[in-house]
């Protein structure tokens, strides 16, 4: 009898641990880095006058977990250097995003009131394994 028990605990040992799957996510011990560096374009009735390039300090850096949602997960802001850091991550696939700001010239040169921005995102996908830094490198974001 007592070997049908020890028998029935190894099994159900076997299959429990077998049938957790750790899902991308908060948890893990992996992480993503990398740094945000805006070049910023400047204009001047509506003709561009110059670009400056300046750390990302307090800008915003998205992470979706997983292929499944489009949906940020979690969003972290960028040190005054421009760095981030997404940490205790599981393994598997992940997108990290930020937004461009394209600036859009309108028709009337006189009085820009008609000039508009739209945001676009500039995305890196990622594939982490188990207690891995992947470093996205410097990214490069356009105002």
């Amino acid at each position: 009898m007592k070997r049908i028990a020890l028998l029935f605990l190894a099994a159900t040992l076997l299959f429990g641990l077998n049938g957790c799957k750790k899902y991308e996510g908060e948890g893990g011990r992996s992480k993503i880095t990398g740094k945000l560096t805006i070049n910023e374009k400047l204009y001047i009735n509506g003709v561009l006058a110059q670009t400056v390039s300046y750390n990302g300090a307090t800008e915003d850096v998205y992470i979706v977990y997983g292929t499944q949602d489009s949906i940020f997960d979690n969003k972290v802001e960028c040190n005054h250097d421009g760095t981030f850091s997404f940490n205790n991550l599981f393994p598997g696939t992940y997108t990290v995003f930020a937004y461009n700001e394209i600036f859009n010239t309108g028709n009337s040169v006189t009085n820009n009131d008609d000039d508009y921005y739209t945001k676009v995102p500039v995305k890196f996908t990622v594939e982490l394994g188990k207690n891995e830094t992947v470093n996205l490198g410097e990214i490069i974001v356009l105002r």
